[in-house]
Formats: structure tokens, C-alpha cells, sequence
């Protein structure tokens, strides 16, 4: 019924609809859509009444303008009204004048050039209006490239080709670098002395390349050393001397005043406990006021997610202290979701989730899942809190009871753990936790393959993480690195003690617009007290599928029994892909895979398609095998959401 009801609504819109449509005679150079989009708002106004001649000339008036300044500097536009509802405009092209192609002499980067010198053109749909005013703009911003770069004496001359029989008329332009610029140590002229760790920072900036991106490093290193020392209204100018193919930075500073926090007060608070708040802050009072320190913090509350919005107040007083207000609105703290989806490894998965952000005002946060997929089903719930002990660092207790169905045995784990989190800066984390779960297995692989059927697992591990990725979710450049370790303990048949390594490295970088490429390798292993075959099976390591070397299916690779595999205790993984952008989200890879498990070493090669997703890709790819022996698949197609590596 609801479809049928907006079918007709649609149907009778156009009759229901009052005002003047606008027709084109004449027009070569642009789409009607195209041109009436680009003068929208007072051609908005014309259409949505009744035609007149008055309005015939208005709209005459405004193309007639936008083509002048767009490419027809010739342009001569008639309107005339047909009826109460069209508008017919005559058009009178002219020659045309477009930006034509830009050769590009002597620079490397002949993309970066090109852009920086069109940017100033007026743009249409497909290509850029040509106005000789804007020649001068285009070659300054070449300059400021060039300067960026390190190329501080550059020049740029442009060449105005001959216009062409379509209309576009052509470019070259002729770069001179000339010397790539060193930095010699700057000057840092102030009032109040520059500290000792700024003065090294200016010290060690000798000799490097006068780029952008170490100038703007260090404007941003003297203004954090200056603000972490209370001077919050710093100033900052920039001189720039020449001397040889070295450039000479003099920075004059500015501090202003200085000031001293003397109380600290939270505001709009009506759930959550004052002091969880203000025990995070205590630590500025009495000290000097450090704006980035106090900025990170604010950014700590709201990734909490129990507020949605945090201001702070300053209050000066006699321009020496400051009287601090954290404003803070509370979130939405309780919540559920429902996830439906589909992957490769998992198949279908229904999941429900119930959350409490902030749980009885501590900034706990509570999260309680169940989840049934094509392999069995999960359940988990787990308390974490953000700022254990008022410190950085956070802990996490979970509950959990997992059953998993695989094709070479069943498993119905149930087990409690503990996990204490804390981070050193921006891109270093490490976490420390202790598992104790208890495990059922059911296979059909005889026991001395598969190991014990039932026992108690304890693990106590370290895990580092190195994260300098762009987007974690959708990394494009940047490098992640991760390295895990574990002591653990398995009570079954036999008690068995083993230690297990597990290292990663991934590496993503831009190549252009549309290209970018990944490279990943990991690799492990898990020795145990004893013999192989008594380490459970579900301890040992499993590679094939989506995430792994993409020419097996899930888990498949390695030695059998009877056609299911037994796992391996030492393994790595190579991976490289090639993306290249096809239209919006939408991204086209090769990749090549390697892997060795226990003594076994295969390759595969494929391509694939995904969507790029704030979430992250999904993914559908076809893995080709290059070392299929007897027996194994010659290849694999997967569906998976979530990066490779």
C-alpha cells in the first residue's frame, strides 16, 4: 500500500506543480541539467512561478553572466516567454575557451603541478573555464608547491599554447627548481627563555630539508612546549631568511601571560558521580595551566561515550590564576543493537547487544551480547572501567560461553577473564590479561591426533600494539605492528604448560589518487611441555579463508585426517594487495598470498572488488592457487567484511 500511495503521488506531481519550466536553444557546451544547477537559487525562484517576459530577461540575465565567466566570454543569451509556463532562452555560444591540457617540464610530481595551477580556474562540469586573470593565481600557488617541497628559489613561466579548433586552449610549464633548501638551527627570540628539551628540538631541526612539513613541526613543537608551561595565549611570527641553499627561521615569540589553576568545578552533571570527574583533574590545580594536557583529557571523557558533548570555562583571575568549569552533557548512556550480516567464516550472524555506558554514574561501562551464527552460537557479558584507580589505564572483566561447530570438530568453551589496558602516547598501547576458561571438544579425529576432549586452560599474556595508521577501520596509509605473548597451562588428560608468540607488521601506503598498495606479514608459534599431539586442537593454529592465503576455505590448509585438518604450532603469513579506486566507495585489488604451516609453504594469487564502508570494506574475493598439491582446492571465492590485515 505504501508503494502504491507514493506511485501516485509521484504521478500526480507534475500536474499539482506551478511555475515556469526553462528550455534551451542553442546550448553546446554545458547539459541543460548542468547549467541550471550551476545558477540555481535565483533561477530557482523564476521557475517555481508563472512565466513573464520580466522573468524570461532575468533568467536571460543570469546565464548570460554564468557563461561569460565559464568558458564563452561571447555569450549572447534572448529570453523569450512562450506560455504562463515555459521560458525559452536563446543561445548564442561564441567561441569557447577552456582550460586545455598542462604540460608539465621539470618536476617530478607533474599531477601535484597540474592541480595546484588549474585550481584557480573557474570549474563546470567536466572541464575549467580559461580567464588569462587567473594565470598569475595559478603560477603562485605552483610557487608555494614548489616551496613546500623544499624549493625555495623555484620559478615557474607558463606557456600559452595556441587555442584549439574544440575550444581548449593548452599549457606548459617550464619548473627550475633550483637548490633543494636545508634548514639551519632557528632562532627563538622571547622573553621568556626557551626551555631546554625546545632548544634541542631547534638544535636537531640543523640540516634537515626546509619542507612545510618540518616547518609546521616545529611551529607546533615551540607552541605545545610553550602551552604545556602555562603559557596558553602564545603568539608566534615566522621570518624567513635565504642564505646559499640554506633558510634561516627566526621565530619571535609571544607568551603572554602565565597562569595558575586555582580551582576546579564540573558543571551539568545529573547521573554520573562528580568525583569520577574530578579526580581526573585534581592534578591541574596548583600547577601551571596546560592547555593540551587538559585538552586530552576532555577527549578521554567523551570517548566514553557517557557524554555528548564537554566544554571547558576559564575564568582569569588578576591575569595570574584561572578558575576552571568542565561543562558536560550527558549521553544517552543505555542502549541495544541488532546485527545481521553474513561472512565467510562465520555465514550468517544474528547478534543483540545491550549496553550501559555508564553504569550507576562510575563511567563503567556495561556490555552484555548474544550472538547465533552458521557455527554456533555466543554469549559474553563484560564490565569495563575506563579509569581504573584514576589512572590512564583501563580494566576489563568478561564472562563468556562460546560454541563453535567446524568442520573437523565441535567445541563448547565457557570461561572468565581479566585484561588491564594502558597507552603511552598516541600510537603505543600495551594490555596485560589472564584467562582461565574450560573447553569440551567433539571430533571424529582420533584422540592422539586431536589431544584431550576435555580441560582447563589458563593463560597469562602481554600484548603490544603499534598504531600509526591513518584510519584504522580503512587504512590507506601508515603502519601497524602488534606483538603478543602468553604463558599458559592446559589441565586435561595431562597437565601441559606451553609458550606462544604471535607478531604482526602491516604496512599501507598511498600511491595516487586512485591506487594505494598493503603489505602484511605475521607469524608464530606455541611450544608446548610435551608432544604435538597432546596440545588440544583447538590450541593449535589453523590457516585458509578470508583473512589468511585466500585460495583455501576456512581453516583448511595443513595436514588431514580423513579430510580434516589437524592444525600446526609453527605458521607466517605474507600478504601483499594492489587497490585501485573505480568509482566512489567501490575498489578493485590483486593480491598475493603465501603461508607456511609446520613444514607446509603455499602461494596463491587473486583479485577481488569491495565497498568502503566508515565501518570498513566489505569484501568479495577469489583466491587462485600456485602450489596445489593432490587433494587440497585449486582455489576459494569469500565474502568477509573488515580489512585483510
Amino acid at each position: 500500500m505504501v508503494l502504491r500511495i507514493t506511485v501516485l503521488i509521484l504521478l500526480f506531481t507534475p500536474v499539482l506543480a506551478s511555475g515556469a519550466n526553462v528550455e534551451f536553444v542553442g546550448l553546446r557546451s554545458f547539459t541543460s541539467e548542468s547549467l541550471l544547477k550551476a545558477v540555481a537559487g535565483r533561477m530557482d525562484y523564476i521557475r517555481k512561478r508563472d512565466a513573464t517576459d520580466s522573468r524570461a530577461d532575468d533568467a536571460a540575465y543570469l546565464v548570460e553572466s554564468y557563461l561569460r565567466t565559464h568558458g564563452l566570454p561571447d555569450a549572447v543569451i534572448s529570453g523569450q516567454r512562450i506560455s504562463d509556463n515555459k521560458i525559452r532562452l536563446t543561445i548564442e555560444e561564441g567561441l569557447s575557451q577552456f582550460l586545455g591540457s598542462i604540460k608539465v617540464t621539470g618536476f617530478d610530481d607533474v599531477e601535484a603541478i597540474q592541480d595546484q595551477f588549474q585550481a584557480t580556474f573557474p570549474e563546470t562540469v567536466k572541464q575549467r573555464a580559461f580567464e588569462s586573470k587567473f594565470i598569475e593565481e595559478g603560477l603562485e600557488r605552483v610557487r608555494d608547491l614548489l616551496h613546500t617541497n623544499g624549493y625555495w628559489k623555484g620559478t615557474v613561466t607558463a606557456i600559452q599554447e595556441a587555442r584549439q579548433a574544440d575550444g581548449k586552449i593548452p599549457f606548459t610549464l617550464k619548473i627550475e627548481k633550483g637548490p633543494l633548501f636545508i634548514l639551519e638551527t632557528p632562532n627563538l627570540e622571547s622573553q621568556v627563555k626557551p626551555s631546554a628539551a625546545l632548544e634541542k628540538i631547534a638544535g636537531e631541526a640543523r640540516g634537515e630539508t626546509a619542507t612545510a612539513e618540518n616547518i609546521i613541526s616545529l611551529r607546533r613543537d615551540i607552541t605545545e612546549d610553550y602551552r604545556r608551561r602555562g603559557y596558553t595565549d602564545i603568539s608566534l611570527v615566522m621570518l624567513k631568511k635565504i642564505n646559499g641553499n640554506k633558510l634561516l627561521l627566526n621565530f619571535v615569540i609571544t607568551p603572554g601571560n602565565k597562569y595558575i589553576v586555582r580551582s576546579f568545578q564540573t558543571a551539568g552533571l545529573n547521573k554520573t558521580n562528580p568525583s569520577n570527574i574530578q579526580n581526573r583533574f585534581r592534578k591541574l590545580i596548583g600547577e601551571n595551566f596546560d592547555e593540551e594536557l587538559t585538552g586530552r583529557e576532555m577527549k578521554r571523557l567523551l570517548s566514553t561515550g557517557a557524554f555528548s558533548s564537554v566544554r571547558l570555562e576559564k575564568k582569569e583571575i588578576n591575569d595570574a590564576e584561572l578558575d576552571l568549569t568542565l561543562h558536560l552533557k550527558e549521553a544517552k548512556a543505555r542502549g541495544y543493537s541488532v546485527a545481521l550480516g553474513y561472512g565467510s567464516i562465520e555465514g550468517y550472524t544474528l547478534g543483540l547487544r545491550y549496553f550501559d555506558r555508564n553504569l550507576y554514574g562510575s563511567l563503567s561501562n556495561l556490555s552484555a551480547v548474544a550472538e547465533i551464527t552458521s557455527l554456533g552460537g555466543l554469549g559474553a557479558i563484560s564490565l569495563s572501567n575506563p579509569f581504573f584507580l584514576d589512572q590512564d589505564l583501563r580494566l576489563a572483566n568478561r564472562a563468556f560461553l562460546i560454541n563453535r561447530n567446524f568442520d573437523n570438530y565441535d567445541k563448547l568453551e565457557g570461561g572468565i577473564g581479566s585484561e588491564l589496558t594502558w597507552k603511552w602516547g598516541d600510537n603505543y598501547s600495551s594490555n596485560v590479561g589472564l584467562t582461565v576458561s574450560q573447553t569440551s571438544i567433539n571430533t571424529p579425529i582420533p584422540k592422539e591426533l586431536a589431544g584431550p576432549r576435555n580441560y582447563i586452560v589458563s593463560r597469562l599474556g602481554l600484548q603490544q600494539l603499534f598504531d600509526r595508521r591513518n584510519n584504522p577501520a580503512l587504512p590507506s596509509d601508515g603502519w601497524f605492528a602488534r606483538l603478543s605473548t602468553s604463558l599458559g597451562l592446559s589441565d586435561g588428560d595431562n597437565t601441559i604448560g606451553f609458550f606462544e608468540v604471535e607478531s604482526q607488521f602491516s604496512y599501507y601506503q598511498t600511491l595516487s589518487e586512485n591506487s594505494s598498495y598493503a603489505l602484511g606479514l605475521r607469524g608464530g608459534f606455541i611450544s608446548p611441555s610435551g608432544e604435538t599431539q597432546s596440545l588440544p586442537i583447538d590450541l593449535r593454529k589453523f590457516l585458509g579463508g578470508a583473512n589468511t592465503i585466500r585460495s583455501f576455505p576456512e581453516l583448511k590448509m595443513g595436514s588431514s585426517f580423513n579430510g580434516n585438518t589437524l592444525g600446526g604450532t609453527e605458521w607466517w603469513l605474507a600478504n601483499a594487495e594492489y587497490r585501485h579506486n573505480l568509482a566512489g566507495p567501490f575498489e578493485a585489488l590483486i593480491f598475493v598470498d603465501a603461508a607456511g604451516l609446520d613444514s607446509e609453504v603455499e602461494l596463491a594469487v587473486g583479485l577481488g572488488v569491495r565497498i568502503n564502508l566508515p565501518v570498513g570494506p566489505i569484501r568479495l574475493e577469489y583466491g587462485r592457487s600456485l602450489s596445489q598439491n593432490s587433494g587440497e582446492p585449486g582455489g576459494a571465492f569469500h565474502f568477509a567484511i573488515g580489512t585483510t590485515f
